[in-house]
């Protein structure tokens, strides 16, 4: 058992007073033997059994009535055991997962999963006394010291948010934090509902932050209070494509809609679709797990664009873009109830292949120019342009989505191109060049680039093949109707190392890494370990899985960046990303981004909420990402091994339920008054009957 008031418990000894008080009250009596007593001596002793007993346990009662005073002003705690998780309590770090999951109600309504986290928390850090709380939220990953518990239910880093939490990132924020002694808290709790997506198990930077947190002087504790309720009753709305098609002088939208939940039964829902001013609506027929509405076409008026000139719009001149918002009735989760959407004619799909000139590249760089030139829709428009990397400070990035780099890693002003390129929502996938070595001159090209670099060349043989690969996100996901890539057909027989930490999205048999993405917050740099020349593997022959990555990664480009935006909350538009190039909320130009539509949100949270973001002509629709639609839970068995070595607990919470800790010293002073009473009972005179009926019948026969 844990108390607020641990001192106090030195005066258990105490407990021993009512002996010593009766042993001596026995030394105050001498025995004296008197002749005319032994009658009454001999009665009594028929209940000399019972007598002893009785004072045995007003002795007990006594010693357990001292004891419960003593236990109750130490302030005891009904769960011990958790609020000695709590370990300091002059300070805390609390990570907080706001991501749309933990939106979630239960059926019957009521607080969602963060509400209750959020009070929940901050009543037992205030009932275990802690003076100041660190908040580092799932959002923005920054800390915020907060003066006392109570703040954890007022901050605006404590609302909810449409942007995904990211543990590893979080808890690297909290070594930070212990590491630098900013805090003298030694214990972390971690607020969240174990979603798969937000804890990111495969992420390689658990095994440091397990060794910062072991090595630490404080003797971490973390307590993890999980709000693991499945999703039951929930549907989720989400928009795969928005893109206007021309039909003689008018244009079409056409939507691919997705609906994924768990809702119990087959049915219809309805789904409103609004166009600025303009709605409409349909019924889609629950078909599973996922339900996929491709192709839906609604005619669109030109003159509710943004920007739309109604008297010269036409065929000849396509009209700017829109937004619009698709939503289905509330449920469990109103989190994902909408989505927002931005639309326009389709843009040119702009690629850059960078590559050496006389390295034995040709092959690999003409196949990468027909997976990149070939578009997936008929009515789209390809462009390809090929040249030498120092031409590329030369070359207009605005307008390309993705860039293909098979030459050295770039250097000087080469990589700060690329990086601006990448920061604005730009996709650069590196192939190992077709030279063995490295430059020789460092600063000319950096070993790494995200973090990331080539090792060696090895070869394979016979060739190997990917065993595990990512198909629940990424560039190598599955398509929408659940079909996998072919990714395990493909054949590696000649690979380049790829050093430092990202995020295995592909990897051989023998455990070597086939595509990694950097662990950076744009996500748009990638490394592939082999070209697709046929001496380096047959992903030429398999052609549509090259061809998907290059097409997916040009997609992903085109929605980050340019004129019309699809953005990830968090992502490019988040306020406190500088990086971004829209540092709090400004486009870097001096135009603020307006809010068109969605919750509102403070300066430091543009980005963080759902919503329609203008600004210069251009727009942006910013939701919550597609792996929030996703119920995969960390399990058991991965918690124990994240947190392997380090003082872990984990509490089960249920939506709605009541605090964590709690005082329960009145049961102890229920305690003394019920023990007090029970001797007081047993103090009482006993009433005999038999003792003077023996004492008479013995005078009668006693002679005269």
């Amino acid at each position: 058992m844990t108390f607020l008031q641990p001192w106090l418990l030195f005066a258990l000894p105490l407990v021993a007073l009512p002996v010593v008080i009766h042993l001596f009250n026995q030394r105050r009596f001498q025995t004296v033997e008197w002749a005319a007593m032994r009658f009454l001596v001999a009665a009594r002793s028929l209940a000399a059994g019972m007598t002893r007993l009785r004072q045995w346990l007003i002795m007990l009662l006594r010693m357990l009535a001292v004891a419960a005073a003593v236990l109750a002003v130490s302030r005891p705690l009904a769960h011990g055991w958790l609020a000695a998780a709590g370990g300091d309590r002059a300070a805390a770090i609390v990570l907080l997962d706001r991501s749309p999951s933990m939106s979630q109600v239960s059926r019957g309504g009521g607080e969602s999963k963060l509400a209750t986290a959020r009070r929940q928390a901050a009543a037992a850090l205030e009932t275990l006394g802690v003076g100041r709380v660190v908040l580092i939220d799932g959002a923005t990953c920054r800390p915020v010291e907060l003066a006392t518990p109570r703040a954890l239910e007022q901050v605006p880093e404590a609302e909810p948010a449409a942007a995904a939490a990211d543990l590893p990132r979080m808890l690297r924020a909290a070594c930070t934090e212990l590491s630098a002694a900013r805090t003298a808290a030694g214990t972390v709790w971690i607020c969240s509902d174990q979603r798969a997506n937000d804890w990111r198990v495969a992420d390689p930077a658990w095994p440091a932050i397990r060794d910062t947190l072991a090595r630490l002087p404080q003797g971490v504790r973390i307590t993890l209070l999980g709000y693991d309720e499945p999703p039951a009753g929930d549907l989720a709305v989400r928009v795969g494509r928005a893109v206007l098609e021309p039909r003689g002088r008018e244009w079409d939208l056409r939507l691919d809609i997705t609906l994924r939940g768990n809702v119990a039964g087959a049915g219809r829902v309805p789904v409103q679709i609004e166009l600025g001013s303009a709605r409409s609506s349909l019924e889609v027929e629950l078909t599973g797990v996922e339900t996929v509405v491709a192709g839906h076409v609604i005619p669109v008026d030109v003159a509710l664009l943004v920007g739309a000139d109604a008297a010269d719009t036409g065929r000849e001149r396509p009209p700017p873009g829109g937004w619009g918002r698709v939503s289905i009735p509330a449920d469990t989760n109103p989190a994902n109830d909408e989505f927002f959407f931005t639309f326009g004619p389709p843009a040119d799909r702009r690629s850059l292949i960078v590559a050496e000139e006389g390295t034995g590249a040709d092959e690999s760089r003409r196949i990468l120019e027909i997976a990149a030139g070939i578009p997936p829709e008929k009515f789209l428009r390809a462009d390809v342009q090929t040249l030498p990397p120092a031409d590329v400070t030369d070359v207009a990035l605005a307008d390309v989505s993705l860039v293909l780099w098979q030459a050295a890693l770039p250097g000087g002003p080469v990589a700060e191109t690329i990086g601006r390129f990448v920061a604005g929502g730009g996709q650069v996938v590196f192939l190992p060049p077709a030279a063995a070595g490295v430059p020789a001159d460092p600063a000319a090209a950096p070993a790494t680039v995200a973090g990331l670099g080539w090792g060696t060349w090895s070869e394979h043989d016979p060739p190997l093949r990917p065993t595990t690969w990512r198909a629940d996100e990424g560039l190598l996901a599955a398509t929408q109707d659940g079909t996998s890539l072919p990714v395990g057909d493909v054949e590696v027989r000649r690979s380049r190392g790829i050093v430092g930490e990202g995020t295995p999205l592909a990897m051989l048999s023998d455990g070597r890494p086939l595509l990694v993405r950097a662990s950076s917050d744009r996500g748009g740099i990638h490394f592939l370990a082999t070209t697709p020349a046929a001496r380096d593997s047959d992903l030429a022959a398999r052609g549509v899985v090259l061809y998907s990555l290059v097409q997916r990664a040009i997609t992903a480009g085109l929605a980050a960046g340019g004129r019309l935006r699809q953005v990830d909350a968090g992502g490019l538009l988040a306020g406190v990303d500088e990086q971004a190039g829209l540092p709090r909320g400004d486009t870097g130009g001096g135009t603020a981004w307006q809010r068109l539509a969605g919750a509102a949100a403070t300066s430091t949270e543009v980005g963080l909420h759902a919503g329609v973001y203008a600004a210069d002509g251009r727009l942006a629709a910013v939701n919550r990402p597609a792996a929030e639609d996703n119920a995969d839970m960390v399990t058991e068995p991965q918690l124990a091994t994240l947190f392997q070595g380090l003082s872990f607990t984990r509490l089960e919470r249920q939506t709605g339920s009541g605090g964590l800790v709690d005082e329960v010293w009145r049961l102890f002073l229920a305690a003394v008054v019920l023990a007090l009473a029970v001797e007081g009972v047993l103090c009482l005179p006993r009433r005999s009957l038999a003792a003077p009926a023996r004492l008479a019948a013995a005078t009668r026969e006693m002679p005269a």
